[in-house]
């Protein structure tokens, strides 16, 4: 009877420890408990180290064009491309970053933080440009373009999974793990592309 009550109380500490342990630490942990991806598989950049997501008016402007910008190109691709897997990816860029967009614009609202709503001159020149490109050469460039601006999301998404701010936390979790698949999808079109 006692070794059970013994057995209980330090199952408890244990438990206790791990869920007192600081969200960097468990990610870290986490990652040294992962195995390491075959040759094949895409590799997730670590920008852990990097923290521009840390500044959370920052975060939220880089969060809402980066979400935007992915919203129109999605929309030329689901329009232009002719690859099915591209199209599929596109629809999916719309729909997923669109539901971040809205959780992040009733974040902002709750952190009275304005949110750009329309995209730099420049990005909307390059989508005029992008219109207007061959199909062929056009899709190489869209998902160039994919895997490229996720390692920066990621960068962005990760640094805000750290930031000790709990709504900002609670929104950028789930955001990334989504990031996280669309540059994985990203780079498996990318490859098949070549």
């Amino acid at each position: 009877m006692k070794t059970k009550i013994i057995l209980a109380v330090v199952i408890l500490n244990f438990l206790v420890l791990q869920a007192c342990q600081s969200p960097e630490k468990r990610v870290k942990t986490e990652q040294s408990e992962t195995r390491a991806p075959a040759p094949d598989e895409a590799i997730i950049p670590d920008t852990l180290g990097l923290n521009r997501g840390a500044n959370l008016t920052i975060f939220m402007n880089e969060a809402a064009l980066d979400g935007m910008l992915e919203i129109e190109l999605g929309k030329v691709a689901a329009q232009k491309a002719t690859d099915i897997h591209i199209k599929r990816y596109a629809r999916r860029m719309i729909k997923d970053h669109t539901k971040i967009a809205e959780r992040l614009k009733v974040l902002a609202d709750s952190k009275k933080i304005p949110l750009p709503t329309v995209l730099p001159k420049e990005d909307l020149d390059h989508i005029a440009e992008l219109q207007k490109m061959p199909v062929n050469e056009f899709e190489k460039h869209y998902m160039e373009m994919m895997v490229k601006g996720h390692v920066k999301a990621l960068e962005l998404f990760k640094s805000a999974t750290t930031s000790g701010d709990s709504p900002l936390q609670n929104f950028a979790i789930p955001a990334l793990r989504k990031i996280e698949q669309h540059y994985t999808l990203a780079m498996d079109i990318s490859k098949h592309l070549k």
